[in-house]
């Protein structure tokens, strides 16, 4: 075996020896050691939480992308609607010009009106 050597404040020496109680430094120092070893370490912990984090960002980016998928989809569904109406404007818009810009025949004079 090994020897390790730490040095801690009064406080945290104070309360190791609360917790140690009557069991021998040695024994009680190995076994939080063999204990902090085969339990998780907090590193560990933290990088699940951040992996937990960036799963749930990326839940909230696919669906912030569905959202503009749709967003997209409906935008181009006003578009073909909108350019279906400026075609059926546009011949209603010719009809019409047609109709209202014909030129005038030229007046008959009242004189005429036996000639026909």
């Amino acid at each position: 075996m090994k020897t390790i050597t730490i040095r801690v404040d009064e406080e945290l020496f104070q309360q190791i020896e609360e917790k140690r109680g009557d069991r021998s430094k040695s024994d009680f120092y190995r076994s939080v050691l063999v204990e902090y070893i085969s339990n998780k370490p907090e590193e560990e912990m933290n990088k699940s939480e951040s992996i937990l984090n960036i799963l749930k960002e990326n839940e909230n980016l696919k669906m912030d992308l569905s959202h503009n998928n749709d967003l997209m989809r409906l935008k181009d569904e006003r578009i073909r609607d909108m350019q279906n109406q400026l075609g059926f404007l546009q011949l209603e818009y010719q009809k019409l010009s047609t109709q209202v810009f014909k030129p005038l025949t030229a007046p008959k004079k009242w004189w005429v009106f036996w000639k026909k």
